[in-house]
């Protein structure tokens, strides 16, 4: 038998999955150890349909010999509505038939649209778009009249072939699959074609646009990149990271695919449903979902689809109805009214990487097979690390792609170094004579010579073909020595790897962090924008990292804007180099930053400092964090963290000399702290706890099992000696389940909702006594535990959600401190004395 046979025939579409991604490669192995064996000749196939009556009787004069008797029919896969709500359960339709998605289409958006008034259908309504979830349909190998519409696309009638589909070999196993390959392209063309397409073609009617999850991110057989090239705003998905489902990374994130749509297709919005989990039920708050959510803004997510916002009537009570997948978010949360803390940080994040275009040095062609679909964004050998990239597929090749300049271009102007092929011996005819304008044209091309086409469309013609342009382009692969070839005003490259390439022409890498350790979970995404180049940089790492960050810019002026607080500021320690600008970064953990370029330099800044005579930038060997670590704030200063005899070394070749006096030691918040926990859901008022710890551990039960908001209020002294124009006072709630809002002295609130959990408390303090308020939210499942041992009238919580027994684990919960004020020196950076 053919190997994998199931998954080639569109059988099954179980594919195995490694870390790189779902394992496309078994769609193409060419079972070369028993190639000639076979089950019949084509010349020994007959087509007796036409001895068929309406009846299903057979009248023929059968010749002389032994045959086999095929009957060939199709039926529905009975594949239904995946995780459907009550009434819109039912079969799922034919993917590759239009007039399916015109029944569905009548039958539900038009419905909604019809509703509509007038006025509001002109433009005002809230409807702006139609959704189609991801695939869930499992295999899907037919449709009524996939003969017409397979000869009409691949050019030869397969009816012949049709034995290969039950498991035959027909003719030897290269013919076979070549068959297979062309059947499962056939079927991904209708899907884009019948569903995808006729569903825009239909909401563009009405003034809708799409933006269906149609790359997958199942096994299925699609063109992934051709799918999401037909919506509005291509869109995939991302999982949190939870123990319980989609462990693995490559099992989780699936927005790198839509991204590359976006990005070649000529889309500004990549959307990305998430952060979704199954598990986990109210247990996920936002410091926790924050490293998924950059690690998806980095893949080249810039608009995020909150899973899910569960509408739950306000008569079921709190946290009231959700859905089986949630990381829930609505109104029912415990921390909804500090929430737009949380929001506004991914709104910036948005908005920014929606501005100009991605910046990405590699155009991979991921080839014409089916199933086809784009793995997490990862660091390939042969590229290494601080380059970007994209995918592309053969539809973009053939139809947009074009050369200016030696660079790869689409028409939106979004270009590339080079392009690199798939490592694979077959290649569409149609894209290796795409490929030779290309170079002919000035493109520099990486690839394994091929060697024949794909399919059997004008087989065998095809494949002398291929063969041809092969040796016109790679020449006489042969000799080892030889890696490349000049051709026209291009070059074909092999043998050698992408980033070798990129350097012969002079491309070096467009970020790199550099600390006293290789820092392989520094992640960053860059976009351009006019005159502006924006890196988003993000610390995958549970622990801060201080480091020094390259950036491929030229002769600007650097910045950081914080996504978290709206602030930006002025980087005023930097190094320009020929082709890239150096600068120290201090990343919190799982923190992020937007590093912006703009303007030219004008004034001298600062390219060394020394503290005490030792180097602190550029930074030694064996640098940390907490001794040599220097932040960039307003008003021209930097933030040290210790005293003494500093030297600032300018551009301009000139020093300043600036003494930093012994800092004050830190100080302790501590006990007694009074505390409010909410009568209305079993708190017992006011409390006095004489130590910070986890509600859990209390013995009373309307603290143990408490969810919801505590007020905590104390007070702490300040000398006048400590409140100076040269030290900002940090207030650290270090541990702290889950969220905190911060009150000194009745002034404006600060919502501290991911590490650290810290704020600058200089402006609302004074000297003497300064009071303290703190509000800390938790999660619901506490509250939910407890109500478990009430009967169910006094119960304060009501859900449909059942996972929390009397004896689930509680979650800590609370203030757990250390509560420590710590002051900070400042540095004038003003060059002049």
């Amino acid at each position: 038998p053919l190997s994998y046979f199931n998954q080639k025939a569109v059988h099954d579409v179980t594919v195995p999955q490694t870390p790189d991604g779902f394992n496309w490669n078994i769609f193409l192995q060419q079972d070369t150890a028993t190639l000639n064996q076979y089950s019949a000749k084509l010349k020994d196939i007959i087509d007796i349909s036409k001895f068929v009556d309406s009846l299903g009787n057979i009248h023929w004069q059968v010749p002389t010999g032994d045959y086999v008797i095929m009957w060939f029919g199709y039926t529905g896969t009975g594949s239904g509505v995946s995780t459907s709500g009550p009434g819109g359960g039912g079969l799922a339709i034919d993917y590759m038939d239009s007039s399916a998605m015109d029944l569905q289409f009548n039958h539900v958006p038009l419905v909604m649209i019809n509703n509509i008034k007038e006025s509001v259908r002109a433009g005002q309504s809230g409807l702006r778009y139609l959704h189609d979830d991801s695939w869930e349909l499992g295999a899907a190998n037919w449709t009524p009249g996939f003969i017409g519409k397979f000869e009409k696309r691949m050019g030869y009638n397969p009816v012949l072939y049709l034995p290969i589909l039950t498991g035959q070999i027909i003719e030897n196993k290269d013919i076979s699959n070549r068959f297979l390959y062309d059947f499962r392209r056939v079927i991904a063309d209708l899907i884009a074609k019948n569903h995808y397409g006729r569903l825009r073609t239909l909401a563009h009617k009405y003034g809708l646009g799409i933006h269906p999850e149609s790359g997958g991110p199942h096994p299925a057989p699609i063109d992934a990149l051709m799918n999401l090239g037909i919506s509005d705003i291509p869109m995939g998905e991302f999982w949190a990271k939870v123990k319980t489902h989609r462990v693995q990374d490559y099992q989780r994130i699936f927005v790198k695919q839509s991204a590359s749509a976006a990005h070649v297709y000529g889309r500004r919005y990549i959307q990305e449903e998430g952060p979704t989990s199954i598990g986990p039920q109210w247990e996920m708050d936002p410091s926790r979902l924050k490293p998924t959510i950059d690690r998806a803004f980095c893949e080249g997510m810039n608009r995020i689809v909150f899973h899910t916002f569960t509408h739950s009537p306000d008569s079921v009570g709190k946290p009231g109805y959700e859905y089986f997948a949630g990381t829930h978010f609505n109104p029912n949360i415990t921390w909804w009214k500090q929430a737009p803390a949380y929001t506004e940080y991914i709104t910036r994040c948005q908005l920014m990487l929606q501005q100009g275009a991605f910046v990405g040095d590699v155009c991979f062609y991921y080839g014409d097979n089916v199933p086809n679909q784009v793995h997490l964004k990862r660091i390939n050998p042969s590229l290494g690390e601080g380059y970007d990239y994209d995918w592309v597929n053969t539809q973009m090749i053939l139809d947009s792609m074009y050369v200016k300049n030696h660079c790869i271009y689409f028409q939106d102007g979004m270009h590339y170094e080079v392009l690199v092929l798939p490592d694979r011996k077959a290649i569409p005819l149609s894209v290796l004579k795409k490929i030779k304008r290309l170079v002919q044209n000035g493109a520099t091309v990486i690839g394994t010579k091929p060697a024949y086409s794909t399919g059997l469309s004008d087989y065998p013609a095809a494949d002398k073909s291929v063969k041809n342009i092969a040796n016109e382009l790679w020449g006489d692969v042969s000799d080892t020595t030889v890696k490349e070839r000049d051709y026209g005003n291009g070059k074909i490259v092999w043998g050698k790897t992408i980033r070798q390439v990129l350097k012969e022409r002079s491309i070096c890498p467009d970020f790199i962090a550099e600390g006293k350790e290789q820092l392989q979970d520094v992640d960053y995404i860059h976009r351009r924008y006019g005159d502006y180049d924006i890196y988003f940089v993000c610390n995958w790492r549970d622990t801060a990292q201080w480091f020094t960050a390259d950036f491929r810019v030229m002769n600007k002026l650097p910045s950081l804007w914080y996504p978290g607080n709206g602030t930006i500021i002025p980087q005023t320690v930097f190094t320009s180099y020929t082709n890239h600008i150096s600068l120290p970064l201090y990343l919190p953990p799982h923190g992020s930053v937007f590093v912006v370029f703009k303007g030219s330099p004008k004034d001298p800044h600062i390219e060394g400092i020394s503290c005490n005579d030792k180097t602190i930038y550029p930074f030694p060997s064996g640098a940390t964090v907490d001794s040599l670590c220097f932040i960039a704030i307003k008003g021209n200063k930097l933030l040290v963290n210790q005293a003494g005899k500093y030297s600032l070394h300018f551009s301009d070749n000139t020093d300043k000399q600036i003494a930093v006096p012994a800092i004050p030691l830190p100080d302790s918040v501590r006990g007694p702290w009074k505390l409010y926990f909410d009568t209305a859901w079993g708190g017992p008022g006011n409390v006095t706890f004489d130590k910070l710890m986890s509600w859990t551990q209390s013995k009373m039960k309307g603290i143990k099992y408490y969810s919801g908001t505590v007020i905590y209020r104390n007070s702490f002294n300040l000398d006048a000696d400590n409140i100076n124009s040269n030290l900002r006072i940090i207030l650290n709630l270090h541990t702290v389940h889950n969220l905190a809002v911060v009150r000194i002295n009745g002034k404006v609130p600060v919502t501290l909702w991911k590490e650290p959990f810290s704020v600058d408390i200089t402006r609302w303090v004074h000297p003497g006594i300064n009071q303290l308020e703190i509000q800390v939210i938790n999660l619901w499942p506490n509250r939910i535990i407890g109500d478990q041992s009430l009967p169910s009238d006094k119960r304060y919580t009501h859900t449909n959600v059942i996972k929390f027994t009397k004896d689930y684990p509680l979650l800590p919960s609370g203030l757990i401190g250390p509560i420590v004020i710590k002051f900070k020196p400042l540095i004038d950076v003003t060059k002049k004395q």
